[in-house]
């Protein structure tokens, strides 16, 4: 934790600091990088504490599957309400990197800022209120020299840091309409309320493999689908059928048991009581799913 002492009128000590300046900011970190890659991590955050040292950074995923946008996708919206309100977000996941997509900076209405490759990362936030929306584009916020595979560390740390110092969004460059950002769309079909096609998003430590099919109170959001506890259900994996048991905690059913349960984000999970579904099941993230409700 860096800590600044704030000295007035002192001649011992000629830098000054303007609390107006200097606000005590979240800003949070998702990337690809892995463990091989704490120091790309560590440098976006020395940028970021040179700009404003009374930044609080806190990292929310580094294990991000390398360019899976599906998964930091998922990781992002599943986390930022949690978040207190003014948090900055730097979201690089970023396999077009260095090339002529552009890097954007989102404001929604209640006040979390989102930094990132216009790739389709964002495309949940474009239903959140986006009150303002700009390409980051003047260089005069950029650490110099920009190096054409690293602009988490030259581009969004720098706007981030700046953005906690109250930087006004129009001075990082043109306004965009967020009709025109990239999006990247997650297959969902409702089929006559009996069939829901879905993707996985991500698979977690445990194998569980969790699907963008959202319920709440046992009922699957946008259908008219109500599950009760024990119900029993058919999901398809590349044409396989496999049946499994709706419950609402792990040790409901039998070890080695594959069930289906709602997970802590609201998604329905494919699951096995003490086991691995995704080993089990030859799962991976970006597979399409078919759950057939009885």
């Amino acid at each position: 934790m860096i800590s600044i002492k704030l000295i007035k009128n002192s001649r011992k000590n000629k830098t000054k600091y303007n609390m107006k300046d200097y606000k005590k900011r979240i800003v949070a970190l998702i990337t690809d990088f892995g463990i091989k890659g704490a120091h790309y991590v560590a440098m976006m955050k020395a940028i970021i504490y040179k700009i404003n040292p009374l930044t609080n950074i806190i990292d929310i995923s580094h294990s991000v599957s390398p360019f899976s946008i599906i998964e930091a996708s998922y990781i992002l919206k599943s986390s930022y309400s949690y978040f207190p309100k003014g948090t900055i977000f730097i979201i690089v996941v970023d396999p077009g990197v260095g090339s002529n997509r552009d890097i954007i900076i989102l404001q929604t209405k209640d006040n979390y800022y989102f930094i990132g490759p216009d790739n389709g990362i964002f495309t949940f936030v474009y239903d959140q209120n986006i009150t303002h929306c700009y390409k980051a584009k003047n260089e005069n916020f950029f650490h110099k020299p920009v190096s054409g595979t690293f602009h988490g560390r030259d581009i969004m740390a720098p706007i981030a840091a700046h953005i906690a110092k109250n930087v006004n969004l129009n001075e990082f460059g043109p306004q965009s309409n967020i009709v025109d950002l990239n999006h990247y769309p997650l297959l969902y079909k409702n089929i006559n309320n009996k069939e829901i096609v879905g993707i996985i998003q991500y698979i977690d430590a445990f194998g569980n493999a969790i699907t963008n099919i959202k319920i709440k109170n046992n009922h699957i959001i946008s259908s008219n689908i109500h599950l009760v506890h024990n119900q029993k259900i058919k999901i398809y994996i590349d044409d396989k059928e496999y049946c499994c048991i709706y419950t609402s905690y792990f040790e409901a059913v039998p070890e080695n048991t594959l069930l289906i349960i709602k997970g802590s984000t609201e998604y329905l999970e494919i699951s096995i009581n003490k086991g691995n579904a995704s080993n089990k099941l030859n799962i991976f993230t970006g597979d399409n799913i078919k759950i057939k409700f009885n």
